[in-house]
């Protein structure tokens, strides 16, 4: 392989790593941000490599939706990203904010990231860790007898890896495994594996629209499994029994989305369908919707669903509308 083609290669993947930081942490809710190929940039827009970058985004989203569970109620979410990379991107650090509705009812939650992402020719790293931080919480008690419907606490830390590799300028496949010593504060472990795919689909196939739009999009999938152990909590209830806290295993389930993304200078829209193998009442089990205890013990929030977003997003790698010289009436040209 030619050396300029390597170069090239390198560009793309980090290119993708800087758009697609929420693949790795947040929500699969978007996950074109992973899967989206990267455009080139023109060399007169393209940024040296910088010492310290940055990453951003402000989006809108018609659900919340983490690894095929709602977060928000099946409701819109407002949610935020940004993101400093040090050593051109080698090492970083950001922070997400996500609107939820969850039964704890905290005011939102803001998961705090940071990792390495090494490249090497075609293929690329990202080892991080995030922590997610849900702040005032309210423990739901039931009034009738008084006895915890949920924990006091949600916070909880996880440990990801992900490998993306770039088989063509268009198609990149990866994998992900993601662990959380005590999922969602249940001091239950859970692992989640997935694969990815995504590939921008030709220009030539969008001729109908003007040519400065036609090359955008793109479409992406994943699917994986969560392997999620038994909760032992005081919303378990204590067995005097044993002298400690009583388990419920909570169900591990099948994953998947796939959907289709536009991507046009700073505006990236996306629709994707999102689907568990999550019954209704493993689903309450899962997730303690408060429905659940007036419904006999159902929950929608694993359903399959349809959600739609769209986002503002920049980053010093593909600076977009900012690197030109008419500023925001760049985005009409």
């Amino acid at each position: 392989m030619a050396r300029g083609n390597k170069v090239m290669s390198k560009i793309n993947l980090r290119a993708l790593l800087l758009s697609g930081a929420l693949a790795l942490f947040g929500p699969p809710g978007l996950a074109a941000d992973l899967l989206s190929a990267p455009k080139q940039m023109p060399p007169e827009a393209k940024a040296s490599d910088p010492l310290i970058g940055f990453s951003f985004y402000s989006q809108y989203a018609t659900d919340y939706n983490f690894r095929g569970v709602s977060q928000s109620n099946r409701q819109g979410s407002f949610q935020t990203f940004f993101e400093a990379q040090f050593f051109n991107n080698f090492a970083y650090t950001g922070l997400y904010t996500w609107q939820v509705r969850l039964p704890t009812r905290p005011d939102f939650e803001f998961d705090l990231t940071a990792g390495i992402r090494p490249v090497f020719e075609k293929l690329s790293l990202d080892l991080g860790v995030v922590y997610y931080f849900y702040p005032n919480e309210q423990r739901l008690i039931n009034p009738t007898n008084g006895a915890f419907l949920t924990t006091a606490n949600s916070d909880f830390i996880e440990y990801a890896g992900k490998a993306l590799y770039q088989i063509t300028p268009e198609l990149i496949v990866g994998a992900n495994i993601i662990h959380a010593p005590s999922f969602f504060g249940q001091h239950a472990t859970a692992t989640y594996t997935s694969g990815t795919i995504a590939y921008t689909l030709p220009a030539s196939w969008f001729s109908f629209l003007p040519e400065a739009y036609a090359g955008g999009f793109s479409i992406s999938a994943e699917g994986g499994h969560y392997f999620i152990g038994a909760a032992k909590t005081s919303a378990t209830g204590f067995d005097a029994s044993i002298g400690r806290f009583a388990t419920v295993d909570l169900p591990s389930y099948n994953y998947g989305n796939v959907g289709i993304s536009y991507n046009y200078k700073n505006i990236l829209i996306d629709f994707r369908y999102h689907t568990t193998d999550l019954t209704p009442t493993q689903c309450f089990t899962f997730t303690g919707d408060y429905r659940g205890y007036f419904n006999g013990g159902r929950s929608g929030w694993c359903g399959d669903a349809i959600i739609g977003a769209i986002r503002w997003q920049a980053s010093t790698s593909a600076p977009g509308i900012y690197a030109e010289p008419s500023g925001l009436f760049g985005f009409f040209k």
